[in-house]
């Protein structure tokens, strides 16, 4: 195992940490942290440090941290979980050149022009004491933890290095996905699945690391392999420029021996996607054979447990922000803090829930006149949100007139939000005379 963790030489001792069945510390008054270092070859006075909490709904964070002329720094932070979180000291440009065995078994080099984007992790805990050191310049072969737990940070960038180097994303998020087959994309899902359990085997059998570490590196490697394999064949034909991707009977015969009923808030919201990806899968497969199947979120009972399903419902609301999602977070819910939670995090999105009242938003169209929102009452509409700058939207514009025609002397209106900028609007005027754009064209005036 020494010599796999080539890149440290620090010394130190890690303690168990003792956490509850809630994820919260056991010792409540020990919610400090305390990271201090040495940065050489630094430019910047002030880095952010962006992070992850392992705790119910929460967002990317950041923290500034003021670094002095010799690259020293102090960050304080007082939490009650655990979380991951990543100092971007800039990138450069590189040349990355590797070996690469070809699907036809043949060895070539692959060399391409990219960056090396200067980055370093760190895994805290409450309680947490660590001292980093450092050489923006060279990063992977000079950083040095040290400091109680401090496996834990050596760990996570040991298996960024590993898993995550420039060669392994190009194999995992195009080469394979473009050239293997489906039989031998899912044997190379799976080896890359156990390495990956091994190589976090063989590290805690030498450095311990915590509980909540090891199980949440397990829950999302399962959790991105099965993500992998079910997202395979869209992700093979839109590579391929195929309508679809011919597979064989039993390609997903792999989702039988598959349950995943994991914590999101514990692992967070890369579990989630792949989450989501298993449960419409497998939905989809017995919709197919069962016409009386209940309603997805009701059949989620018999999938999930009821608290990781509140909080699967909770993590879903930003793409099914629904009357009936959203109402198992009134006052009567199960789980009152996780309800408090979800009503404080979509309070200003509410006026969204069907029935609700339309808000008196006012646009202005191409000629200068304002047009209420809620003038559009008593039909249905369809509101559609682009910008000259967005090259996705300017394609999609061909599909949406296909779809007005389609629909023409039904009641429904059509309308278009430009959120160009200000100085952008007689731009926007002139693409859509240009365009001879039909509907009803509206520029948001922010």
């Amino acid at each position: 195992m020494k010599n796999k963790i080539k890149y440290f030489t620090a010394i130190f001792s890690v303690l168990q940490l003792f956490v509850s069945c809630d994820n919260k510390l056991v010792d409540k008054d020990d919610t400090k942290i305390v990271v201090t270092g040495k940065v050489e070859n630094l430019k910047d006075t002030t880095i952010v440090f962006s992070y992850y909490e392992y705790d119910f709904l929460k967002d990317l964070a950041r923290q500034e941290v003021k670094f002095d002329s010799d690259g020293s720094f102090k960050m304080k932070m007082e939490k009650t979980t655990a979380l991951k979180g990543w100092f971007s000291f800039g990138k450069v440009p590189i040349t990355e050149v590797f070996q690469l065995k070809t699907v036809k078994n043949k060895d070539t080099i692959m060399k391409t022009e990219t960056y090396d984007f200067r980055m370093i992790y760190l895994y805290l805990q409450p309680g947490d004491s660590l001292h980093l050191t450092v050489d923006v310049n060279d990063i992977k072969n000079t950083y040095n933890f040290t400091g109680e737990n401090a496996a834990q940070s050596i760990f996570v960038n040991q298996e960024e290095y590993r898993f995550n180097n420039y060669k392994s994303k190009f194999l995992r998020n195009y080469y394979n996905l473009v050239n293997r087959g489906p039989d031998e994309y899912k044997q190379i899902a799976d080896e890359l699945y156990q390495n990956k359990l091994a190589f976090l085997d063989d590290f805690s059998s030498s450095y311990k690391l915590s509980d909540d570490l090891i199980a949440f590196y397990k829950a999302d490697y399962k959790a991105t392999n099965v993500g992998s394999k079910i997202n395979y064949p869209a992700m093979h034909a839109s590579y391929t420029n195929k309508e679809e991707t011919v597979l064989p009977e039993d390609y997903y015969n792999f989702l039988e021996t598959v349950k995943l009923d994991g914590s999101i808030s514990r692992y967070g919201i890369g579990y989630f996607y792949n989450l989501r990806t298993y449960l419409k899968k497998k939905y989809d497969f017995e919709k197919s054979s069962n016409e009386e199947i209940p309603e997805f979120y009701d059949w989620l009972e018999t999938e999930l447990s009821e608290k990781n399903r509140y909080e699967y419902m909770a993590y879903g609301l930003p793409g099914d922000f629904s009357k009936k999602v959203y109402d198992h977070f009134d006052s009567n819910s199960p789980y009152p803090e996780m309800a408090k939670a979800v009503r404080i995090k979509y309070k200003d999105s509410e006026g969204m829930l069907e029935g609700s009242q339309v808000p008196n938003i006012l646009f202005e169209d191409t000629n200068g006149g304002k047009v209420a929102l809620n003038d559009l009452q008593n039909q249905y509409v369809y509101i559609d949100l682009w910008a000259t700058w967005c090259g996705p939207c300017i394609k999609e514009i061909p599909y949406l007139q296909k779809v007005e025609k389609a629909y023409h002397g039904k009641n429904i209106r059509f309308v278009s939000v430009s959120v160009d900028s200000e100085k952008d609007k007689e731009k926007w005027k002139k693409f859509v005379k240009e365009k001879s754009l039909k509907g009803t064209q509206l520029y948001a005036d922010r």
